[in-house]
């Protein structure tokens, strides 16, 4: 059998496709296969995830108020995660305040840098602290309405909707202080990155 010349073209066209479907298929379930069932640091190579970089804060010298009234969401969630401890471990300084005395010594305590309530404690609380120094707010709201969360959302830099784990507890709080450090570089003059 006499194959003529544009048969082989078109042969090498015909592997030239089907290298391309195979090529096609692949990369379909490579790119299908789930990232958190790879191995150690292979996540980091997977092109739709990324890195999440922290901003540098200095822990060490914040203060962290935490106030909860006895019973409610959020002191259910200081004590059941263990939120003082996770932030003492990160390097923050919290105190944890839940009656009345405590409010008081808080108030004449000195300076806090970031103040962690409820939605309905928090402006009473932070007003009665910003006659030593303006604290940063951290509200928490649980089971509010849309309408109260956008409120909130609209009147303080970062809310903590409903937290199950101190990690976000600790994201909140870097993000409050390193907010506030640009701006008070730019202010100053300086440029902060």
């Amino acid at each position: 059998m006499t194959v003529a010349r544009g048969g082989r073209a078109h042969e090498r066209r015909g592997a030239s496709v089907s290298r391309r479907r195979v090529v096609t298929v692949l990369l379909g379930i490579v790119a299908g296969v789930p990232s958190s069932g790879l191995g150690c640091g292979d996540k980091f190579l997977v092109p739709s995830r990324g890195t999440r970089f922290r901003p540098k804060v200095d822990r060490g010298s914040a203060t962290v108020l935490l106030y909860a009234r006895p019973g409610s969401p959020l002191d259910e969630t200081l004590r059941g995660r263990s939120v003082a401890d996770g932030l003492r471990k990160a390097g923050y300084r919290p105190t944890w305040v839940s009656d009345p005395e405590g409010v008081t010594r808080a108030v004449h305590g000195g300076p806090w840098d970031v103040v962690v309530a409820e939605l309905g404690d928090i402006t009473e609380l932070v007003a009665a602290l910003s006659s030593v120094a303006a604290p940063l707010a951290l509200p928490v709201v649980h089971d509010v309405s849309r309408a109260a969360l956008d409120g909130a959302r609209r009147q303080y830099r970062r809310v903590l909707e409903e937290p199950s784990r101190t990690q976000a507890f600790l994201d909140a709080i870097d993000d409050l202080l390193f907010a506030r450090a640009k701006e008070r570089a730019r202010s100053a003059g300086g440029v902060a990155r």
